[in-house]
């Protein structure tokens, strides 16, 4: 084995560039040898101290944390060390799983709109729904996706829009025309804006192009002929659109309004 490397070896054994070595040596962090022609030259202690360098910027130490630990470090030093970096690796590891069955269930909610019933009214229960909206009046489709990203980035939560059931637009009759007036994304968090009750729904999803303000008038009739009323304003619920798909063939909408007897 070599005694001593060039600095364009180190910078290729830790994938970072020359530079960054000649800031960690010129902060103090490592201190490598000369050669008769002044060529830096790095021994086996400076890739073990370069290792330790390694791991503490995963932690998001800074140089000069990284200076005092490597100037003063100790077995009880060492293990502070460690169990932080276990916390971090923990942290990591929870924020996976999340991400991973975030994904899991918008791949299983995907692949159930196929078995979805289409084009057809039915009064279906839901439970209680928890909520965060924002309101603003909505002129065009294109409109919602906007809003929608507004909403998300807003929110605590890690929310994706890409395969999101639980995002779509509120609905409201006004001065004799269906007007969108809000977006709202459904939440498991602890905060929230408002909440849908739970009771019976009018619901009717379709395929294909937006045509829901067209169905409004149908549901209502429908509605009514049952021997039931509207009791809140209507719900969108966006499927499978645009992020999902560019064939507007295969979009699914769902349309819901709670109604009472």
């Amino acid at each position: 084995m070599k005694k001593y490397y060039k600095i364009n070896e180190i910078a290729k054994l830790y994938h970072i560039q020359p530079d960054s070595l000649r800031y960690y040596e010129k902060v103090g962090l490592i201190h490598p040898m000369r050669s008769k022609k002044n060529y830096r030259l790095y021994t086996l202690n400076d890739i073990y101290v370069l290792n330790i360098i390694r791991d503490c910027l995963k932690l998001g130490y800074d140089t000069q944390q990284i200076k005092a630990y490597l100037d003063h470090r100790s077995v009880d030093q060492t293990i502070q060390f460690l169990e932080e970096e276990e916390q971090l690796i923990q942290s990591q590891i929870k924020e996976l799983s999340q991400k991973l069955s975030s994904i899991q269930t918008r791949i299983h909610a995907i692949k159930a709109t196929n078995e979805m019933r289409f084009n057809t009214f039915e009064i279906l229960p839901y439970p209680q729904r928890y909520c965060r909206y924002l309101k603003e009046h909505i002129d065009q489709d294109q409109e919602i996706d906007f809003l929608l990203t507004k909403l998300t980035e807003s929110m605590e939560e890690d929310v994706s829009i890409l395969g999101n059931m639980d995002s779509g637009s509120i609905i409201e009759f006004k001065d004799h025309a269906y007007v969108y007036t809000s977006v709202f994304v459904l939440t498991k968090g602890e905060v929230y804006d408002f909440c849908l009750e739970a009771g019976m729904y009018c619901t009717y999803t379709y395929r294909g192009a937006y045509q829901s303000k067209q169905i409004f008038q149908e549901m209502n009739q429908w509605i009514k002929a049952l021997g039931y009323e509207i009791a809140s304003p209507y719900l969108e619920f966006l499927l499978i659109d645009v992020h999902e798909t560019k064939d507007v063939e295969e979009y699914v909408t769902s349309i819901q309004v709670k109604v009472k007897q």
